[in-house]
């Protein structure tokens, strides 16, 4: 209630918004498109974990909760819902959380890359799909192990590029999908953003100062070709928010980084669509 009027004067570009907060430093848009592919995507974390929010094994109790780059808040919504004894402080670049939350919930706009002046220190901090917010991983994490109460747990869920294919033979040089995922990383690590990163976040940790890492790597299938109803279900879901996800993640990067026009753009991406669509191609995502 209490954001300046700045952080609402939202910037347009190809019929996209963009947070007007540290403008520039997130490169994909916060209007109602991609707001719903957030909350879907959201749908497709907890499908992963079997209905679960979270792995790591905090108390049912647990106290001051902090989720980094919330986006719609809608992971901090339903935390503060099963955690009634919960304090829950979400963060992020755009003001977008909808103003009936609970109670113990609450959101602050805020860049996480810049230095973090909480007044208590929290018993969890979370961080969901942040590879194209975060620069440098190194000092999050400090940042994170300072913030946090002896024995608390942070918890990054994260998505990783490049897109990889089961069949054999598929490459950037016959997938157009493969080829935007190259793009992705390319134009990516022009501003500074390494879209690989999460692969290898373990050392970071340690050189943090943290200590028990538990990782663990989840399949996204892309579409219904991989067997069984759950994951039948999560690539429906992952399709949804790939179709969403190309364009939010691919107008504003391409054009200002690599220096397509935006026509050029929305003729690769229809490219894309009809390779993702293709049923004798089996791509899947790593979690």
């Amino acid at each position: 209630m209490s954001a300046t009027s700045s952080v609402f004067n939202f910037r347009y570009e190809h019929g996209r918004r963009y947070h007007a907060y540290a403008e520039g430093k997130y490169p994909v848009p916060n209007d109602e498109a991609e707001m719903d592919r957030l909350d879907l995507q959201h749908h497709a974390f907890r499908l992963t974990l079997n209905g679960k929010l979270y792995r790591a094994p905090i108390p049912a109790d647990v106290q001051n909760v902090l989720d980094v780059g919330c986006g719609t808040g809608i992971w901090s919504i339903e935390f503060a819902d099963e955690h009634p004894s919960a304090r829950v402080l979400g963060t992020d670049l755009s003001p977008i959380q909808p103003a009936q939350v609970p109670p113990n919930c609450e959101f602050l706009i805020d860049d996480c890359e810049q230095e973090w002046i909480f007044h208590n220190q929290f018993d969890f901090i979370h961080t969901r799909a942040m590879v194209a917010a975060i620069k440098n991983w190194s000092r999050f994490f400090e940042q994170a192990y300072a913030n946090l109460q002896p024995g608390g747990y942070i918890e990054c869920q994260e998505l990783v590029f490049p897109i990889r294919c089961m069949d054999a033979g598929v490459t950037a040089a016959n997938s157009p999908l493969m080829r935007w995922s190259e793009l992705f990383l390319e134009a990516a690590s022009k501003i500074g953003l390494d879209a690989a990163g999460p692969r290898s976040l373990a050392p970071k940790f340690r050189d943090a100062g943290f200590v028990d890492i538990n990782v663990k790597t989840y399949k996204w299938p892309l579409g219904k070709w991989a067997k069984g109803a759950k994951f039948k279900l999560l690539g429906k879901f992952v399709m949804e928010d790939l179709m969403d996800w190309l364009p939010s993640s691919s107008l504003g990067l391409f054009t200002r980084i690599l220096g397509w026009t935006r026509e050029a753009v929305e003729l690769f991406l229809a490219e894309c669509r009809m390779e993702a669509k293709r049923k004798d191609r089996h791509y899947y995502g790593e979690v």
